[in-house]
């Protein structure tokens, strides 16, 4: 986990200094980077790649109703990059070191499908398709990697090979992967008003051991199309309703390689060994082995309904759904004294689930002369609850997401995932005479936080964190417009997501001392004598208790918001009238289209849509200063034949 330290420059510091050189931190200006620098410096910098991908496939009828099919497809990628570090000494934490790292690797994989499909439909109200079949995919990627330190000259790329450095190193890697599966799927529908449909896989992942190599998962579902039963023809306004349920398991195989392998690495640096005046690299155990992993799974049950009323100008769909996650991959960090510099294998722990509703509705305004306005308009809303269920026999709380002073988040059994976790902001210290009334922590001061004393024994410490906030919403909605007029047409999307909290990590270098950088506007704001009602804590300069700027409740905020995702506005000309009756183009359509228009949110972050920064688990909300997403202009024009 990281932070953009070039956003919190101080902006006194000028971007060129007197001599015509990039101006920087050095000399006691804190420690932040000039962007500008860094974006000069990396402008030699190389990213190629190069994908390509393919698909060939055949069929032949044995029998009337009965299919063989067979389809190899492969995807190819290969990518180059080349990366540049300049001396960069006006930087407070810069060197004069000068390096370059090139890189070059490969991805394969293929995918060989063979499928046996029968038919059949009987008497016009019996309907039924069998499907049976294998599939075999394998991956291959593997990577070379050059590093060079210390060049004598900088001043053209031209010199910059890895071999010319005073210093250079090698290192290359690489994986490999394969999955094989046996499927059938077999679908009965009678008048399609009662449809029935069964399916089973047996998969096996190269991640798992002999044990547990493979994985069986079955799924059925049903549906009853009730207006077109006896009882519902005189209904008139109802053209369309269908009862829907299924129950499955799928299975999650999406970890590292060789999870069930001890392995062992050469390295000078962690093994070695002086044998007849020499050093000799010796093995290490670099990774430890569970035999016992296996398939993750997700058994799902799901309720719904189809419906289309008044001449199909209103249909919808409701769905509500049960996931329950078992035997869930992870990897547990176990302690040093038990796997020492190695790293911890991959086991099943635990269960989670996720329980929710969802519901369409949709208007179509439909008229039979296409020149006037014609519109379509949909809104759909959804619920998720997610719950950890339970984690490894004997752990019920798992805390990560670790930076510098931070740890934010938690997995807890009873709570959702990636929860955050922290001190509960109470309040700010208000005079000497607070610092005794409340509950209480080392080096505290008038001005300084003060948190809730959450076990209630009168002191402030690690035992008082707690969760304090999620980042999941509450619900989640979306709104499309579409319509026409004449020859004009103009499509809208709008997305929005409410309840969900952010955890603004940037706070950490901006709202307090222990960043001598650019801070935030908030801090004119901060806790004084004179302005005793701020949540802010007061500016100092003196040594303040770690708690201070320790995970809490400060950074978290209510990350709600409303975005008009994409605009697109369009004309249909009319080819005849442009090419003539005999032409062979039919469509002729030109637009201009804007995604990102607009963000309305109380999120004072870059960006409330924040996915999730990499840690040990997924720190789901937990924003770095994550690059806001860009707006894009689009100018088109479509053909059809």
């Amino acid at each position: 986990m990281r932070s953009d330290l070039p956003t919190v420059l101080k902006t006194l510091i000028p971007v060129y200094d007197e001599g015509g050189n990039f101006a920087g931190s050095r000399g006691g200006w804190g420690n932040g980077e000039n962007p500008v620098a860094i974006a000069y410096r990396a402008k030699d910098n190389v990213n190629k790649s190069n994908f390509f991908f393919g698909n060939a496939f055949g069929e032949y009828d044995i029998l009337k109703g009965l299919t063989f099919r067979t389809s190899f497809g492969v995807k190819y990628e290969n990518y180059y990059n080349l990366s540049y570090t300049y001396p960069n000494l006006e930087f407070t934490e810069g060197s004069a070191n000068s390096a370059s790292s090139e890189t070059s690797g490969y991805n394969t994989e293929w995918t060989w499908t063979n499928t046996l499909n029968y038919k059949a439909n009987f008497n016009d109200a019996h309907s039924l398709n069998v499907l049976l079949g294998t599939e075999a995919i394998d991956n291959t990627y593997r990577q070379v990697q050059g590093n060079g330190n210390g060049y004598f000259i900088t001043n053209s790329t031209d010199f910059f090979y890895v071999s010319q450095a005073s210093k250079n190193s090698a290192a290359s890697e690489g994986a490999l992967g394969s999955l094989f599966s046996i499927f059938g799927k077999v679908d009965y529908s009678y008048k399609d008003r009662y449809i029935l449909s069964g399916t089973v896989r047996r998969d096996g992942s190269s991640n798992f051991g002999s044990k547990n190599k493979y994985g069986t998962f079955p799924g059925v579902s049903g549906a009853w199309r009730v207006s077109q039963e006896e009882f519902m023809k005189s209904a008139g306004w109802l053209n369309d309703l269908k009862l829907r349920a299924g129950y499955g398991i799928t299975g999650n195989q999406r970890i590292p390689s060789y999870q069930y392998l001890k392995r062992y690495a050469t390295s000078i640096n962690s093994a070695s060994y002086p044998i007849n005046n020499e050093l000799v690299s010796g093995l290490w155990v670099s990774d430890y082995q569970n035999e016992n992993v296996k398939w993750e799974q997700v058994a799902s049950l799901n309720l719904g309904l189809d419906f289309s009323i008044l001449g199909g100008k209103i249909d919808g769909a409701f769905d509500w759904y049960n996931k329950k996650t078992s035997d869930m991959l992870f990897a547990l960090p176990l302690p040093g004294t038990a796997v020492g510099r190695a790293a911890s294998p991959y086991v099943n722990i635990g269960d989670m689930q996720n329980k929710g509703v969802e519901f369409s509705l949709n208007y179509h305004h439909k008229q039979t002369d296409p020149n006037k306005f014609n519109f379509d308009i949909g809104a759909n809303i959804s619920r998720n609850k997610n719950t950890i269920v339970g984690l490894a026999p004997g752990i019920n709380d798992v805390v990560y997401g670790a930076f510098r002073s931070m740890e934010t988040s938690i997995l807890r059994t009873g709570q959702p995932f990636g929860a955050f976790y922290g001190f509960k902001v109470a309040g700010i210290y208000q005079n000497e005479a607070e610092l005794t009334q409340y509950p209480s922590y080392e080096k505290a001061r008038v001005g300084g936080f003060r948190f809730e004393d959450v076990n209630g024994d009168g002191i402030i410490d690690a035992k008082d964190n707690t969760v304090i906030g999620s980042p999941h919403p509450d619900f989640t909605y979306s709104l499309n417009f579409n319509a026409n007029y004449k020859n004009f047409d103009i499509m809208m999307y709008f997305y929005g997501s409410k309840g969900n909290e952010n955890y603004e990590a940037t706070r950490y270098f901006t709202d307090f001392g222990v960043f001598d950088g650019q801070k935030s506007v908030r801090v004119l704001d901060a806790w004084s004598p004179t302005n005793t009602s701020s949540m802010i804590p007061s500016q100092t300069k003196e040594e303040v208790s770690a708690n201070e700027y320790a995970s809490s409740s400060y950074f978290v905020q209510d990350a709600s918001f409303f975005k008009m995702k994409n605009l697109q506005i369009g004309y249909n000309f009319s080819t005849d009238k442009l090419f003539g009756a005999n032409t062979g183009v039919k469509r002729l359509r030109a637009y201009v289209g804007v995604t990102n228009l607009f963000t309305i949110t109380k999120y004072e972050g870059l960006d409330p849509e924040v996915s999730a920064t990499p840690s040990d688990y997924p720190a789901l909300g937990v924003d770095f200063g994550v690059y806001p997403q860009s707006r894009q202009y689009m100018l088109g024009v479509s053909l059809g034949f």
